[in-house]
């Protein structure tokens, strides 16, 4: 069987000079039984319908912060911005993704990425808030991704369904996370201290974004199935 053609938006190193994409992206996508392609941000814009006509599926990976103007509000300082390029490259790529219904999932800047787009807006810096429960570090910082915590599911959710279950353990590495769902979101994830940790557009195929990152963790069955499902859904679209 053919695989579906699944794009994987890029990073940057340190120095701004190269393309940046961490091998658990892809290693994932080809787990699933996707075919992962990493997409150029400094790519002209134009130049994207061109890319999408050759896609069944989008991945929107993790990086740095978007720009808070989105949402009225100016950089916090432990903020880190995103390379612009990159993000005036995805906020076009994510305006046809949506235009053309093909399935999309988002990962932690991707499912950022997914509420700006729709409106919403942001915390800026998790510490700051005051928790509904326990606090947890999403940050997980200087411990090498190992920190885990639990997620609640909404029942009737793309991926509760799918798992069969509405309770699952995920990692931790983000400082912001969602604090109002955009237009057409909602809430499908949410962590013991009332940190969202999820969101989808229901209405559409696959429009799916999680705050956790899945590629560190796609040996385990739970998070390797949203790549199934993006592939799934990927294979049911004709570029």
């Amino acid at each position: 069987m053919i695989r579906p053609l699944i794009g994987i938006t890029s990073d940057h190193n340190a120095e701004q000079k190269q393309y940046l994409s961490p091998h658990g992206y892809a290693a994932s996508v080809e787990r699933a039984g996707g075919l992962p392609v990493i997409l150029p941000y400094r790519a002209d814009l134009s130049l994207i319908g061109q890319y999408l006509d050759r896609l069944n599926g989008i991945l929107f990976s993790g990086g740095n912060d978007l720009d808070p103007a989105a949402y009225g509000e100016s950089w916090h300082p432990n903020a880190v911005p995103v390379d612009p390029f990159r993000e005036r490259f995805e906020r076009a790529l994510i305006a046809e993704v949506e235009r053309r219904r093909l399935p999309a999932l988002g990962v932690c800047l991707g499912s950022q990425l997914m509420n700006l787009h729709r409106g919403g807006a942001m915390n800026q810096f998790i510490p700051d808030l005051k928790p509904a429960g326990e606090p947890i570090d999403h940050r997980n910082v200087n411990r090498d991704w190992v920190d885990r915590h639990a997620v609640s599911l909404l029942p009737e959710s793309l991926i509760a369904r799918t798992l069969g279950k509405t309770d699952i353990v995920v990692n931790t590495s983000h400082k912001q996370s969602i604090r109002t769902a955009g237009r057409g979101l909602r809430v499908i994830a949410t962590a013991p201290d009332g940190v969202i940790e999820g969101i989808e557009d229901p209405t559409l195929p696959l429009f799916m974004g999680v705050q956790w990152h899945p590629e560190r963790m796609s040996d385990d069955a739970d998070h390797r199935r949203l790549f199934e499902l993006l592939i799934e859904k990927s294979s049911q679209q004709s570029p």
